[in-house]
């Protein structure tokens, strides 16, 4: 795990049969919900060309929601495969489901606050995000409250702010450029809305998970090096 990035990808090639039944009853069935809120917003709040109004902050919104709350039963995956715990996607799913309300009211708030700080200047949100994003790892690896798990996640960022940020920068600027490339190519074969919306979620079904498994790779290396694992908890291997 000292190479978190190669880990994380090497995770997600062996274990792809799994991660995909997550992505199809979890990720798609959110993307598509996001989709339908987004496209509702629009309609309702429609945006001058150029200006940015209530239906783009709303959407900011819910994606962030998504994005955070999507990430719940990759993490408890990835953890119950590292324990060796026996059926790891069952027990993930199952999680995932009890702890769900815990979690969403987390997300409600950190979005909400996220929201405001890229309201202010695109730099505060980032920070923001960048501050509380450990939390629902550590709370998940811990088995404890995401709001008790706020400290310890900025106690991370105090010391590796400038990697979070980088992480965190690195896969949403790919992600967008991908996503805009690909859509310029189908735009000049079909104008159609459905074909834009499921290029997105093809392409978010591939970088979000690896996101999270990424993020929770970096998260236990450094909770390692900071010595701030539980002695019976640990996940990361000497």
């Amino acid at each position: 795990m000292d190479q978190p990035i190669r880990s994380a990808f090497s995770f997600f090639s062996k274990k792809y049969e799994r991660i995909l039944l997550i992505i199809l009853f979890v990720q798609i069935p959110l993307l598509a919900a996001y989709f339908y809120i987004s496209n509702y917003m629009y309609m309702f709040f429609p945006v001058p060309f150029g200006e940015f109004g209530t239906a783009d902050v709303v959407n900011g919104y819910f994606m962030l929601l998504l994005f955070f709350f999507g990430q719940i039963p990759f993490i408890y995956f990835w953890k119950y495969e590292e324990q060796g715990i026996e059926k790891p996607l069952r027990n993930a799913f199952l999680q995932s489901v009890i702890r769900s309300f815990h979690f969403f009211l987390f997300f409600v708030v950190m979005s909400l606050a996220v929201v405001i700080g890229f309201g202010i200047f695109f730099l505060p949100g980032l920070i923001v995000m960048a501050m509380v994003i450990s939390a629902p790892l550590i709370a998940i690896e811990e088995e404890q409250s995401v709001w008790r798990s706020l400290r310890e996640s900025l106690q991370i960022f105090k010391k590796h702010h400038w990697k979070i940020v980088s992480v965190i920068l690195v896969f949403g600027v790919t992600e967008v450029i991908l996503s805009l490339l690909i859509q310029n190519l189908i735009v000049t074969v079909t104008t159609s809305y459905l074909a834009i919306v499921l290029i997105h979620v093809f392409v978010n079904t591939i970088f979000f998970p690896l996101f999270y498994l990424t993020y929770a790779f970096f998260i236990a290396k450094w909770r390692r090096e900071m010595d701030l694992y539980s002695v019976d908890k640990t996940l990361v291997s000497e």
